[in-house]
Parts: structure tokens; C-alpha cells; sequence
């Protein structure tokens, strides 16, 4: 599983709840630990190199490995940057990104049932206009098809295949999961 913090301190200004918030836990950290309670063999969070320590503190002590990925680096380029690092027991890769709400559990429940039915085919979240976006689990085969010189590759993969994609529609929370990492 991979969680997509690169671009928290740029997007929606999000670097003051990812690393502290008043009563509460650190908005990366909730994250990390909701992902991890879906039993991932691994957890990998691709954070921005030139914030990289900040974010690793808020992270310390939970079973997951941060990646540390250049500003202006392609999205392409930063993804395959991330799987690079997963076990090669990983058969598919779930990305979740954290510029966005918190997405429900029994939203990433149904996208992972919805994968392993078909763990051949890539699954997501309709994004914006019903477009792929994320969540998305991608299999494994898929990983080197991600273009590492494209912005906006895991979008651009989807959209090229979607005879070997499967789109869910609004969270089963009853929100539609806006899409702003995916494109």
C-alpha cells in the first residue's frame, strides 16, 4: 500500500493538520493508521524530500517506511518510486492519497473485495465527471506501465484501459470522493 503525502504541504494547505492538531492525532498519522488497519504487507508513504523529517516524526513508531520524493518530480516518476520499495509478495498496490478527506473504511473494504474478485484488473474510485481517480488498487503487472516522465500518470494508465479497469461509484459513506491527486 502506498500513502501519497507528497504533496500534503502544497495542496490545500494541509501541513499544519498533517503534523500537529489541537485534541486530536496529527492528520498523516490518522491516515497512516487507517491504512494500516486494512492489513497491508506493507505500508510505504511518499512524502516531499524537503519535508521529509517533520512528517517521518509524526509517523515514528508505526510499521511503515517513508520515501522521501523530490519536489516537481512527475507523478509517474514518484509512484514507481514508491512500489519500487513494496515486497515482492505484493500482488497489487493500493494507493491512497492524503490531499482529501479521510476516506471511510468500508470504502476501502469494498474497493479491496472489489479488487480481489478480480485481481487481474485495476480498481478506483470515481473521481470528478466520473473519471478514474483515487483510491486505486493497481495490480501489480500495472506498475511498470505507469509513464515516469508523466504528470499525470496513474490517470493516464486508467483512462487507457478501462476495459481492464473496474470504477466504483460514490463512497459507500454516501460522499462522492472528490479526485485531485490523480490529475
Amino acid at each position: 500500500m502506498v500513502l501519497l503525502a507528497t504533496g500534503i504541504s502544497i495542496r490545500l494547505g494541509l501541513q499544519a493538520e498533517a503534523l500537529a492538531r489541537d485534541g486530536g492525532e496529527p492528520l498523516l498519522r490518522e491516515l497512516a493508521r487507517g491504512a494500516l488497519a486494512t492489513g497491508p504487507d506493507a505500508l510505504v508513504v511518499s512524502v516531499p524530500a524537503d519535508d521529509h523529517t517533520a512528517l517521518e516524526v509524526v509517523l515514528r513508531g508505526l510499521p511503515l517506511r517513508c520515501i522521501p520524493v523530490p519536489r516537481g518530480m512527475a507523478q509517474g516518476a514518484a509512484l514507481r518510486a514508491a512500489l519500487s520499495v513494496l515486497p515482492d509478495s505484493c500482488s497489487g498496490a493500493l494507493l491512497l492519497p492524503c490531499d482529501r478527506a479521510r476516506t471511510a473504511a468500508a470504502d476501502l473494504a469494498r474497493l479491496l473485495r472489489a479488487w480481489r474478485q478480480q485481481p487481474q484488473r485495476a480498481v478506483c474510485f470515481a473521481a470528478d465527471h466520473g473519471i478514474p481517480g483515487l483510491p486505486a488498487l493497481l495490480p501489480q503487472p500495472w506498475w511498470e506501465a505507469l509513464d515516469p516522465g508523466n504528470g499525470l500518470a496513474l490517470r493516464t494508465l486508467l483512462q487507457g484501459r478501462p476495459d481492464e479497469v473496474s470504477v466504483l461509484e460514490a463512497g459507500a459513506t454516501g460522499h462522492a470522493l472528490p479526485d485531485h491527486a490523480a490529475g
